[in-house]
């Protein structure tokens, strides 16, 4: 299916609430095992990715022992001992799919509010929360709301963490050192964002690169995003960067956040609170929109 990414900007600090009552229910759950869980394509099916320990999903269906839910931008079925309702409601849910036409986008989550705008079959947004069943997204750093039933996501996922690097650029055109980085990042998938953190119990998004580039070659970084930014060679345009060089976003001149290059258009970062390690592409929302250049370390 061909869409089109409607450049978007993810929310922060969302209130979940529980529909209670009906036979699909949308609320914030919580991955409560101990490891990754398993994400499978139908209920007791082939398993299609894994969802790290603490993230959080979106619990779409919970009539049964196998929950329906959406993460990462795929929906998929879970077992329901593992999951866990949340009422601290921050969900990053990655890109969601307007399946209908002239699709409204309210200022609130009720009909009775103003609609900000409409959007179309196949039109893509960033989900980033639940609000009594409605979806929020931002609109030019604007929050707005969609109903539920006018979003959907892709129905798989292709790949797991482990495997997400293997995938995400040609191997022959990878350096050994930019493979060994980015296979020592992808360890620390799903863990938390902690402001001023840079240990793999949490990290901010300067103190993950450190860390990172530390211990995977032996690079000291700056510690911050902008003193990373003024340091290394700049790369002015995505289309020249290369696995392993660092990417930087901001406002206007400044600098205020980093990740990792790992080809394909995609990167790995530490993005906000309420967040956690994870991969995103350049081309989605406010990461396409922020970009200023990047920096190849070596």
């Amino acid at each position: 299916m061909k869409t089109k990414h409607v450049k978007v900007v993810l929310t922060t600090a969302l209130s979940a609430a529980m529909v209670i009552g009906n036979a699909s229910a949308l609320y914030a759950g919580v991955n409560t095992a101990s490891t990754n869980l398993n994400f499978r394509d139908s209920a007791g099916g082939n398993v299609i990715g894994a969802i790290p320990s603490g993230a959080r999903v979106a619990v779409i269906d919970n009539t049964s022992e196998w929950y329906r839910v959406a993460y990462n931008g795929a929906i998929g079925y879970v077992s329901a001992d593992y999951i866990e309702s949340s009422e601290d409601g921050d969900v990053d849910l990655g890109t969601g799919i307007i399946n209908e036409d002239s699709v409204n986008i309210r200022t609130e989550p009720n009909t009775d509010s103003e609609v900000m705008l409409q959007l179309n079959t196949d039109d893509c947004v960033d989900v980033n929360g639940i609000v009594d069943g409605w979806y929020r997204i931002a609109i030019d750093d604007t929050a707005g709301y969609i109903y539920a039933d006018y979003l959907t996501f892709e129905h798989t996922m292709t790949d797991t963490p482990e495997q997400h690097h293997a995938q995400s650029s040609d191997p022959e055109q990878v350096s050994a050192e930019a493979d060994e980085l980015l296979s020592y990042a992808e360890q620390f998938l799903g863990t938390p964002y902690v402001y001023g953190g840079s240990t793999p119990s949490g990290f901010d998004c300067s103190g993950f690169t450190t860390y990172v580039f530390r211990n995977a070659l032996g690079i000291s970084l700056p510690r911050t995003s902008s003193e990373q930014s003024q340091t290394y060679t700049r790369i002015d345009s995505i289309s020249d960067l290369e696995p392993g060089d660092l990417v930087f976003f901001g406002n206007g001149s400044r600098v205020n956040h980093v990740g990792i290059y790992a080809g394909q258009g995609e990167f790995i970062h530490s993005p906000h609170t309420g967040s956690y390690v994870k991969y995103d592409t350049l081309s989605s929302g406010n990461y396409y929109k922020n970009f200023m250049w990047g920096g190849r370390v070596q």
